[in-house]
């Protein structure tokens, strides 16, 4: 009879662990949350991490450049194969194709910052 005399909240707690007197007892405090709403934001650690952090500095635009023409000088060196005439015409052609990709970019950005409703007819 003692065993249905017991408490309902000492009967239905599931995992708790008894003790020698016939009490339930409970740990505390060594569960850790569970971090739904309380997770520290980490630092990503790694060369994905330093590749995001360079990506996001000033220093990123003027070296990701040098490294390009460096890359461009170099691809175009290895086609002429030492004959510096075809290097000079070859490199030529990348800049003058450059020049107009610029100038082409600038005018289509310019004219969108310039008239912000879109409506390029309606100028009288």
């Amino acid at each position: 009879m003692a065993n249905s005399t017991r408490s309902r909240s000492a009967s239905s707690s599931r995992g708790a662990k008894k003790s020698t007197s016939g009490k339930s007892a409970r740990s505390t405090g060594t569960r850790k949350n569970s971090g739904r709403n309380s997770a520290p934001v980490q630092e990503e650690s790694g060369f994905g991490g330093l590749i995001r952090k360079f990506a996001s500095s000033k220093a990123s635009s003027p070296v990701i450049f040098i490294a390009v023409v460096l890359l461009i000088v170099g691809i175009d060196l290895l086609i002429s194969w030492d004959k510096y005439a075809m290097f000079f015409k070859i490199l030529g052609i990348e800049v003058l194709l450059a020049v107009i990709v610029w100038v082409i970019l600038t005018l289509v950005f310019s004219r969108k910052s310039t008239d912000p409703d879109g409506d390029y007819d309606s100028e009288v």
